[in-house]
Formats: structure tokens, C-alpha cells, sequence
């Protein structure tokens, strides 16, 4: 609950920083707007005002500015009221006269350029000039050029506000803002408060819907059963948007994949055990006979009349064998599981390596009396794939092969060109004539602690971990293997590798 509320405060302190700022941004913009339209209007009112007071007023007599006639002109328009203050500057922008006090007036010179942008016409208002009593200052105003005898004599310039008013302008404005922000900061709190309300109402509380149901799955412990959470059916209740939805839907979707790991997790376990029962008494067998033999030849070692002490060796060391086996494909097993192995791929010719399989295994399948061959003997053809992990493959297809057929049998390797999803590649097929696997336990052929029921070879020792290697080394090279079979007429394995592009 103590994150649900600073989410909360987050919202409703962002929400009122975010409303805070685009108010002042208003205020400041339409202030800015109604002086630049309030001096727009003054000046337009007043664009004539300095030829006015020319006409009127003849300032100059002789070149020079007669002091009675600007004394009536500054004392008319006084008149008019203090909001405006009159200069007389040469031709350059020097003040040569003015109304105001003397200690007022912090400029001797303006700028001459906005004076004629105003008097050609030529500028959109509000114009500003600069204003004599203020050094930084700039204000709007009229002015008219002053002739004598058709010769530019100078300027009357006319600000158009004066400082008085500036002030009293000011001064209104301060207390204006300041009961437009008490204003503005009741509108703020109460405008949060709502938004508040809403957002715990549509977003908040959505939220701790959510949160109690994913916190009530963690402690039923449904998720082992792999069971989802099941938000999404809950939308129409307290899911008002898509964004909840999408994150109730996420978290479904999460829990389903995390029931469905746990029960292959589960699963995998279950095997294990299995696994390790199976192991542990193939293990036991061929130990437990080698150390009866060990411990035999060593007790009558010198009393040994009708079976030689070679003999009891021998067994032993078939024995050690046998345990050195199955102790290498657990170790392969376990590290293949691991999926940290890499490939090395190579262009491999097929039907060498088939060539090389026949001879490793030639004297095993003459023993059994099971013939062994491949087809076609073509040494061109040559596949993409690590040859060890594949020699490997052969291997124990081979010798599952010879395992589970009967004397008389054959063997039979083939390769064929076929095109994959627009790959060409080379299927393999590794046939035998044997008994066969019920069809009811093909699916579980490729589990690593799976044997047939119906095993010729239930005495050997083999532990069931040949045919779950293979499709370990398989998957590494992406590609799957599939398995036909019926009884007493044969099994057929075959995968499909990608043809080298020479």
C-alpha cells in the first residue's frame, strides 16, 4: 500500500508541477500579449500626435527652437494629462529640448532609426524608441520632423506613456498578480484534489487489484499447479483501459510461463530421479561382478585348477568396460544438457565417415552375425556439420542398431538429396531389420532413461542414454530425428543435414 501511495503523490506532485507551470506560461503570455496589444492600439491612437503639435505650434524661428512657443506646447499638453513627454532632438537623435526636469532625463542622444522607420511609415506597431529617462528603456511614441524654409531641422519626439504612468501601471499590476496567484493556487490544490480522485479511481486502484492478485497467486502457490493468474478475465470489473488490460494480459501471460516452466522443471526432476534409479542399478550389476571376480581370482589365485585366472580377468575387464561406458554417457549427457557446447562446422563427406562407422563397429556385427553397409557409396557428397558431434550420432545409431538385431539381420545406411524449406540438404536414413519398438513407446524413444520393452539386450549393461545423446548432438545442429518402427520388421532413424554448397 505504501508504493500504491507514493505513486499516488508522484501523480498528483507531477500533475500540479506540470499545471503549475503551463498557468504561469499562460498568465506570463497573455500579459505579454494584452502590453504589446495595449501599445499597439496607443500608438495607432497616437500616430498623428507630434504632427498635430507642429501644426499647431510653430517651434522653430530661424533654425533655431523659439523657448515661448515649445514652452505652449509642453503647457498643452500638460493639459491633456502626464502621460506624455515631449523632445525636440537635431537631425542626428541629440535632445536639443524637453518637458521633463532636467534630473529626470538620463540620455542626451536617441537612436535615430526607429524615429524614421516611424515617420516613412514602414514598420508594424508597436514600435519602440528609446526613452530618455530610462538608460535600458524602450517605449512606444509619436514623431513628426521639424522644417525650416523646406529644410530638416530636426525631430519632435513624443513618448507616448510617461514614467508617472509607468508606475501607477505597475504598482496595479503587482496587486492584480498577486490576487491572481492566491487565485490560481486555490485552482491548483482543488483542480489536484480532483485529479487525485480520478486517479486513484482509474489508475491507482486498478493497480491494487492487480497487486492483491498477483500477491494471492504467490501465496496459494497456485503457479505450481500451472494455473495462470487469470487478470485478463477480470477487465470489465476494475480494468478501465488498455494499458491495465495490456498489463493484467502481460502478467498472465508471465504466469503461464512460469507454470509451465515450473512443471517441466517438475518434470525434468521426476526424470532425473528415474534416470539415477536406472543408472544406479546398471551400475551396480557390472560393478558388483567385477569386484566378485577380482575378489575370486585374488582369493584362489593359487588353487586355481579348471578355469584359468585369464579367464576371470577377462570377465572382469568386460565388466570394467561396460561401467566405463555408462559412466562416459552420463558425463555426456549431463554436459550436452548443459548447452554450453560449441559447433564447429566443416564440409564432411558422408560416405567416408559412414565408411569409418563400418569399421569401428565390423567385428561387433560379424559377432552377431548382422550385416552392415551404406548407400550410396558417393564420396562426393558432403554435408555441413561438426564431424566429431556427428561421428558420434552414427556411432550410437549403429550401435542401438546392432543391439536389437536379431542374427541374420542387416543394417543399412543411406543418404538422399532433398530440398527443405528451400534448402537443399542431405537426408540420412540408419535402417535395421531388429524387433522393433511398440508403437506405444515410440514417442518416449529419445528419453534418456528409456528402454524397450521388449530389449534383446537387457543383461548388457547399456544404460538407455545412446538414442537421447543423439538427439542432444541433433539439436545442436538445429536439425531434428525422426523414428518409424514396427515390431518385428525393423526401426528406421533419419535426420537431414544441409548440403555443402562447393
Amino acid at each position: 500500500m505504501r508504493n500504491l501511495n507514493s505513486i499516488t503523490l508522484r501523480l498528483i506532485t507531477l500533475f500540479v508541477i506540470v499545471f503549475s507551470a503551463i498557468t504561469v506560461l499562460f498568465v506570463w503570455f497573455m500579459q505579454s500579449s494584452s502590453i504589446t496589444l495595449r501599445q499597439h492600439t496607443t500608438q495607432s491612437l497616437h500616430r498623428d500626435l507630434a504632427i498635430h503639435m507642429i501644426e499647431d505650434n510653430q517651434l522653430l524661428r530661424d533654425g533655431k527652437i523659439d523657448p515661448k512657443v515649445l514652452k505652449h506646447t509642453f503647457h498643452s499638453m500638460m493639459l491633456l494629462g502626464p502621460a506624455f513627454e515631449i523632445y525636440v532632438t537635431d537631425t542626428k537623435g541629440a535632445i536639443l529640448a524637453f518637458s521633463a526636469p532636467k534630473d529626470k532625463v538620463q540620455r542626451t542622444q536617441v537612436d535615430i532609426s526607429p524615429i524614421e522607420i516611424f515617420i516613412n511609415n514602414s514598420a508594424d506597431f508597436p514600435l519602440l524608441g528609446q526613452d530618455p529617462r530610462d538608460k535600458n528603456g524602450h517605449k512606444i511614441f509619436s514623431a513628426a520632423p521639424l522644417y525650416q524654409d523646406a529644410k530638416l531641422e530636426g525631430y519632435l519626439y513624443v513618448i507616448i506613456g510617461s514614467q508617472l504612468e509607468d508606475n501607477i501601471v505597475a504598482t496595479l499590476l503587482e496587486q492584480r498578480t498577486v490576487s491572481q496567484e492566491q487565485a490560481l493556487l486555490i485552482a491548483v490544490l482543488l483542480f489536484a484534489v480532483l485529479i487525485a480522485a480520478i486517479l486513484i479511481r482509474y489508475i491507482v486502484r486498478p493497480i491494487t487489484h492487480i497487486t492483491a492478485q498477483v500477491a494471492k497467486y504467490e501465496r496459494s502457490a497456485i503457479w505450481q499447479h500451472g494455473e495462470a493468474i487469470g487478470l485478463g478475465t477480470l477487465q470489465s470489473q476494475w480494468l478501465p483501459s488498455n494499458e491495465e488490460l495490456f498489463l493484467a494480459n502481460a502478467i498472465d501471460q508471465m504466469s503461464i510461463t512460469m507454470a509451465s516452466q515450473y512443471k517441466q522443471i517438475s518434470h525434468k526432476d521426476e526424470q532425473r530421479k528415474e534416470l539415477l534409479s536406472y543408472i544406479s542399478h546398471d551400475l551396480r550389476t557390472p560393478l558388483s561382478s567385477l569386484i566378485g571376480y577380482i575378489e575370486t581370482w585374488q582369493r584362489q589365485n593359487s588353487e586355481l585348477a579348471s578355469l584359468p585366472s585369464s579367464e576371470y580377468l577377462a570377465i572382469a575387464l568386460k565388466n570394467a568396460h561396460v561401467l566405463n561406458e555408462l559412466v562416459e554417457q552420463v558425463f555426456d549427457l549431463a554436459h550436452l544438457e548443459t548447452g554450453n557446447i560449441e559447433l564447429h562446422r566443416e564440409p564432411v563427406a558422408i560416405a567416408e565417415l559412414a565408411q569409418d562407422i563400418i569399421e569401428t563397429f565390423k567385428l561387433q556385427a560379424q559377432s552377431c552375425n548382422v550385416s552392415l553397409d551404406f548407400s550410396p557409396k558417393d564420396s562426393t557428397i558432403f554435408v555441413d556439420a561438426d564431424i566429431a558431434k556427428i561421428e558420434r550420432v552414427f556411432s550410437n545409431l549403429v550401435a542401438n542398431a546392432i543391439r536389437h538385431t536379431p542374427s541374420g539381420g542387416n543394417i543399412l545406411m543411406t543418404f538422399s538429396h532433398i530440398e527443405l524449406n528451400g534448402q537443399q540438404r542431405v537426408l540420412i536414413r540408419v535402417k535395421d531389420s531388429g524387433i522393433g519398438i511398440p508403437s506405444a513407446q515410440l514417442p518416449r524413444v529419445f528419453e534418456a532413461h528409456f528402454r524397450a520393452a521388449n530389449r534383446r539386450d537387457s543383461d548388457s549393461g547399456n544404460a538407455g542414454l545412446g538414442l537421447a545423446i543423439v538427439k542432444a548432438l541433433l539439436d545442436l545442429h538445429h536439425t531434428s530425428i525422426l523414428v518409424r518402427s514396427e515390431e518385428h520388421k525393423g526401426t528406421c532413424f533419419e535426420f537431414s543435414l544441409p548440403l555443402h554448397q562447393r
